[in-house]
Parts: structure tokens; C-alpha cells; sequence
């Protein structure tokens, strides 16, 4: 239903490419789960067997919360040798990154400490994946606060909080970004778990399949640093890879007034590289 991927599918298509769209009702609901993979790997395969596809080469490519299930489907040993390529736009590379990156409100970027304030979609969903392990009325309290239009808690109603959730509930807000290591340690193990769980970081050195990383520079929902991680990790790795940085995205749907100039820039290395995608299903 986004017009902006729709058109993107259908010039794809008219490339020659088959493309199917997918989703799970787990990311609809701004949630994130390491098994919503599996659901990865059935349209791989499902694709991969439509009439005319044998023998046809297949990759993945994810946008946003949807990268770690890329990635973590690109290792399933069911499709691992059959991954062509894993495109990552827009995606992060460590989870816990990127909950001290929306605890400090800050990010450390080209040798400086910039701000930076996250947008309200990827709080929910950050919301709903570290608040599992709360009791039902604490879960419910955070997470009518930080929906948008909600109305945040009071000191007095923060206090009243378990120091878990207190710990959680001021790395969402960002209220107070000198304690955010000691907040990161101090919530539950299980939702720990997780957390390294739905870290692409954790997996990189089983990926197979060549990577091409996207990210624009002024990204708000998930700081570029995290793509700029992933691709100092595979550059270690010696894990072929391409990574493009842009200023034409609103996360990961192309803003509206842009100057021709920057158009004409970043659509040249949008279709650089394309051109190597295409070249590398070819």
C-alpha cells in the first residue's frame, strides 16, 4: 500500500527482474521477532519455484526492521548457497547500538558527538521489543506514553516504575542519556537475550552472499552509523560488499523538494548501484 515501493517493484520489473513483496503481521505491529525469519525463507523459496524461476538466481532485499530478518534468513541453511546478494537499506547492525544511540540522543559520527533525535515509529518498535519481559500494567504504562499522542509519565509515576522498567523507559525517552550503559545492563536477561538475538552482528560471519548496504546520512529512524558498523565489519571480514550513503531519503523513501543537484548526485549512485545488482543476478 506505499506508492514510493510500488513504483520501486514495478521498475524493477520492468528491468526484467521478478519481484515478490513481502511482509509479516509482526513488523505491521511495530514488533520485531527473530522467528518472523523463517517467513523470509518461505517466500525465497516460494519465489524461487514460481513457474519460470528455476534455475534463476535469487536475492533479498530489506528496508528498515525488516534487515535483520534478511540477514538472518540469508544464513538459513535451506537457502544459504542459493542467496545471489542481501541489499540492507536503511537497516542497523547492533541492536544495542542503536538503543544507546536513542538513549544518548546523540550519535559519535566523522570524529564528533552530533545529536540526533529518532522519530516516533522506531520508539514504538524499540517500545515493544525491550518491554516484553514487564509486568502486563508496566508494559501498558510505557507503552501508551510513547505511542504517538500519548502523554509521557510523570517523575512521580517514572518512580513508581521497577528499576527494569524505569531503566527502559528513560532510554526511550532519552531523559537520561548519562546513564544509558548502566539502563542497557539494567534490563531483564531475557530481553538481553533478545537483544543480541536481533543483531545482524551476531551472524555476519556466516553470511555468504555478496551485501550491498544503504543508508542515507541524515537518517531519524536509525543512525547511518549503524550501515557505516556493518560495513567496517565486512571490510574486516573481507566480505564482498558496497556501501552507498545518500542525502535524497527520508529513511527509506525519497524526500519531496529536493534540489536538482542533489538529485542528479545520489540518483547517479542509486543506479551505480543497481547496475552492480544487475549485474550480479545476471
Amino acid at each position: 500500500q506505499v506508492p514510493q515501493l510500488i513504483n520501486f517493484s514495478e521498475a524493477l520489473a520492468r528491468t526484467g527482474l521478478v519481484v515478490m513483496d513481502m511482509v509479516t503481521p509482526t513488523l505491521i505491529k511495530y514488533d520485531l521477532s527473530v522467528q518472523d525469519s523463517d517467513a523470509v525463507v518461505q517466500a525465497f523459496q516460494k519465489l524461487s519455484h514460481l513457474p519460470g524461476m528455476e534455475g534463476r538466481r535469487v536475492g533479498i532485499m530489506s528496508f528498515s526492521a525488516g534487515v535483520p530478518l534478511a540477514c538472518f534468513a540469508s544464513v538459513d541453511p535451506r537457502i544459504r548457497d542459493q542467496v545471489a546478494y542481501v541489499i540492507v537499506f536503511g537497516g542497523y547492525f547492533n541492536t544495542k547500538s542503536v538503543l544507546r544511540a536513542f538513549g544518548r540522543r546523540a550519535i559519535d559520527i566523522d570524529g564528533r558527538t552530533e545529536h540526533w533525535q529518532p522519530t516516533e515509529v522506531p520508539i514504538l518498535v524499540l517500545t515493544n521489543v525491550i518491554t516484553k519481559a514487564f509486568s502486563p500494567d508496566e508494559r501498558s504504562r510505557i507503552v501508551k506514553a510513547l505511542t504517538p499522542g500519548g502523554t509521557r509519565l510523570t517523575h512521580t509515576q517514572t518512580a513508581q516504575l521497577s528499576p527494569a522498567a524505569q531503566a527502559a523507559y528513560q532510554l526511550l525517552t532519552g531523559s537520561a542519556p548519562d546513564k544509558v550503559d548502566a539502563n542497557i545492563a539494567a534490563l531483564p536477561p531475557t530481553i538481553q537475550t533478545e537483544l543480541n538475538d536481533l543483531s545482524p552482528s551476531h551472524i555476519i560471519t556466516q553470511i555468504r552472499a555478496p551485501i550491498f548496504l544503504l543508508h542515507d546520512r541524515n537518517d531519524s529512524s536509525i543512525p547511518v552509523t549503524e550501515s557505516r558498523d556493518f560495513a567496517a565489519a565486512l571490510t574486516r571480514l573481507h566480505h564482498q560488499h558496497d556501501y552507498v550513503e545518500f542525502h535524497i531519503f527520508d529513511h527509506v523513501q525519497v524526500r519531496a523538494n529536493l534540489q536538482l543537484s542533489q538529485e542528479l548526485t545520489d540518483g547517479t549512485r542509486l543506479f551505480t548501484i543497481l547496475d552492480e545488482l544487475l549485474f550480479t543476478v545476471s
